[in-house]
């Protein structure tokens, strides 16, 4: 009867991942695709269908071999932890850039969008139900996350984690099915036109939007100098990919093509590996921007000392790459309600980055009953503490942070400023002592 209850839960948080922002752009890919396809045959659309299902559904049961072998070897696993890994970042910004600059028209790549001239072109939508599994990884939903607690469990059968991963790629497929399938739905598609020209630039707009946030994350991974180079990188990629399109389209020979395309690859291998690196960023944390939170880095023993003195602690485990983290600081917690109420009440407002690996962090995730990002806790004095909903507001979380300054005594201002001293004073502390271990010893 639970796995019954999971696997409910695991249709429905794939369903939803439809919906979110870290799957907008394949979601852009899908319509056009669908409306491109709109005069092709039912028996056409089906097949489509089930192409599209079979790409979400390979790449979730790839993951949940992945999974099982991490976890038969002791490695901690979570939702969308690949994106933890600069050169996986690197990849997708690239992979979605190339996507970009296709719809844009600045080459005509028609494999991979349509297939080749004269075929259905269901290896596309292999494609890209593959790319839409890969771009749902870094987003949460509401029931995904109990879900990915019970299929990530490291007590959990491998077979029940192959099944509670196929049920999420299904509900991520629904939609998909559902218009490749019923035909009433299909035919409230508007037909192909001249219109869809437009539409197709738009697309293009809207996955370089997805680059530039994925762009955000890489460069919260590695260096400036680092990033800087990513950029020329990307620069190479437009140029090469456009040369392949002005100098060797289908209306040349297919020995000037071959060439066109071997001289491409090699300037684009000669880019990756003169251009690319993922040199660690420099350490310190950013000060706070007037009218935002002054969020203290996490910091365990940080936590320790304000609970016992008495104060809570809001805990936001998020991530650069995280889409829903950062909708949700910017809707929700980055609000005069929620300031004001972690100012009034005392409670210290910490952030537990994951944008890059930390075990520490995602042990602490993981005591929480929770796989994947967002997570918002109140740690409260007594081992105590308040689990908020994975969808949140900035009004459930005021009646959430007040709900815990009602459990502690008030805590004078004074002490209030003197405890964030001192969690200042030992986080530098700790950063002096692990320098101190990790330099050469003579």
């Amino acid at each position: 009867m639970d796995l019954l209850l999971y696997l409910s839960y695991g249709l429905l948080g794939g369903l939803i991942l439809n919906v979110m922002p870290c799957v907008l752009p394949v979601l852009t890919m899908k319509v056009f695709h669908l409306v491109e396809q709109g005069s092709a045959s039912a028996r056409e659309r089906r097949l489509h269908g089930v192409a599209y299902t079979g790409g979400i559904l390979a790449s979730f049961l790839l993951l949940a071999a992945i999974v099982i072998a991490l976890r038969a070897s002791g490695e901690r696993v979570g939702w969308g932890m690949q994106f933890q890994h600069p050169p996986f970042v690197a990849t997708m910004v690239a992979l979605i850039f190339a996507f970009g600059l296709n719809a844009l028209g600045v080459f005509e790549w028609n494999v991979s969008i349509t297939g080749r001239p004269g075929s259905p072109g269901y290896g596309a939508s292999f494609a890209n139900g593959v790319f839409a599994s890969v771009m749902s990884t870094p987003c949460s939903a509401p029931f995904l996350g109990t879900a990915a607690v019970f299929a990530l469990g490291a007590a959990v059968p491998w077979w029940q984690t192959v099944v509670l991963f196929l049920s999420i790629g299904l509900g991520l497929a629904s939609p998909f099915l559902l218009v490749s399938f019923v035909p009433a739905v299909g035919r409230a598609l508007p037909r192909p036109g001249a219109w869809m020209d437009t539409f197709k630039a738009l697309m293009g707009f809207t996955l370089m939007a997805a680059a530039v946030w994925l762009f955000g994350a890489l460069q919260a991974q590695v260096s400036r100098d680092s990033a800087t180079w990513f950029l020329a990188f990307l620069l190479v990629l437009a140029a090469a990919l456009w040369g392949v399109h002005h100098f060797g389209s289908l209306i040349e020979s297919t020995a000037r093509r071959l060439t066109v395309r071997a001289i491409a690859l090699a300037v684009v291998v000669a880019a990756v590996v003169g251009f690319v690196r993922f040199d660690k960023p420099d350490g310190g944390a950013q000060p706070a921007r007037p009218g935002t939170i002054a969020w203290h880095p996490f910091n365990a023993a940080g936590v320790r000392l304000a609970l016992a003195k008495n104060r809570p602690v809001f805990m936001d485990y998020t991530a650069e790459w995280c889409a829903n983290c950062k909708t949700n600081e910017k809707l929700f917690l980055e609000t005069d309600a929620v300031r004001t109420t972690l100012a009034r009440t005392g409670i210290l407002p910490m952030k537990a980055d994951m944008t890059n690996e930390n075990e520490e962090i995602e042990q602490w995730l993981e005591d929480l009953g929770r796989k994947g990002i967002p997570a918002y806790v109140i740690y409260l004095p007594g081992g105590k503490r308040d689990l908020l909903p994975e969808a949140i507001t900035a009004e459930l979380v005021v009646e959430h942070l007040d709900a815990a300054a009602r459990q502690v005594r008030p805590i004078p201002q004074s002490a209030v400023q003197l405890e964030a001293q001192s969690a200042v004073q030992l986080e530098a502390q700790s950063a002096v002592q692990l320098e101190a271990q990790s330099a050469p010893q003579e």
